[in-house]
């Protein structure tokens, strides 16, 4: 009996694990690759390729989330298999052309120019970000025995949680990796190269949504609430982007949605 009781515990706990993160499949002909309590990924195999969407959440706000993957530069500094990354030309502020050059295991180095827009989250939009891609090969000459990926598509979403202290990520993709790869290195894409880059974007955002402490004098303060010490307030000030000219002469602010 008491076997039968300890059972029914670590089902039940079982079963409450699964359903705390609750996704339900994209639609008919999807795939259910990959699934753990912080991240689950769906697949569909189309004529062009494969489509991707996986999601997850985020203990950051959507614009921290957002700038992280913004930040196209520095990607060989975080993301898995990128061995180059830069920013080739920028139309504007929500518009650029980037390339890439990635080390991905078991196949050739890959590499892939793309057209990036970006959407800024707002009231009018609820607070979402949005960033989306797709190839350009033409715009950047080939390398020899480099790959030159021709098809990707895609997007990532950052919604708000809980007032906008958290997000909801979510990655989609079509494409259609080039030469010719093995089933089971196609695959290991879901189980091992997604959750390596999603947990690439989660360390990166909560290194640069931690908090910080700063001295300004109160008419640099507005809004805000703090101890007054020797005629100036220290404030703590979570996820904001702070720039200063000297210690403690606050000279602008980008709020994020958590701070106080």
């Amino acid at each position: 009996m008491r076997h039968v009781a300890a059972f029914a515990v670590v089902a039940l706990f079982a079963a409450s694990s699964a359903q705390a993160f609750d996704v339900k499949s994209p639609g008919v002909g999807w795939t259910e690759a990959y699934r753990t309590r912080e991240l689950v990924i769906f697949t569909k195999d189309v004529e062009k390729g494969r489509r991707i969407v996986a999601v997850t959440e985020m203990e950051a706000p959507p614009e921290v989330v957002f700038n992280v993957i913004a930040d196209f530069e520095h990607y060989p500094d975080f993301m898995p298999y990128v061995k180059e990354s830069r920013v080739l030309s920028r139309m504007g502020d929500n518009e650029v052309i980037t390339y890439a050059r990635v080390v991905p295991p078991f196949v050739s180095e890959r590499d892939y120019p793309l057209k990036v827009g970006m959407t800024h989250g707002t009231t009018a939009n609820g607070g979402i970000f949005k960033i989306e891609w797709k190839a350009v090969p033409e715009v950047q000459p080939e390398i020899e025995g480099v790959v030159r990926v021709k098809l990707s598509e895609g997007s990532w979403l950052a919604e708000p949680l809980e007032g906008g202290t958290r997000t909801r990520l979510t990655y989609t993709l079509l494409t259609n990796p080039g030469g010719l790869i093995p089933a089971f290195v196609v695959n290991m894409s879901n189980t091992i190269a997604i959750p390596k880059l999603f947990e690439a974007v989660r360390k990166r955002s909560a290194g640069k949504g931690g908090c910080e402490e700063v001295t300004a004098a109160p008419d640099d303060a507005t809004h805000w609430s703090g101890q007054a010490v020797d005629g100036r307030y220290r404030y703590r000030i979570c996820c904001a982007k702070i720039r200063k000219k000297n210690w403690g002469e606050l000279v602008a602010i980008e709020f994020c949605p958590r701070y106080f």
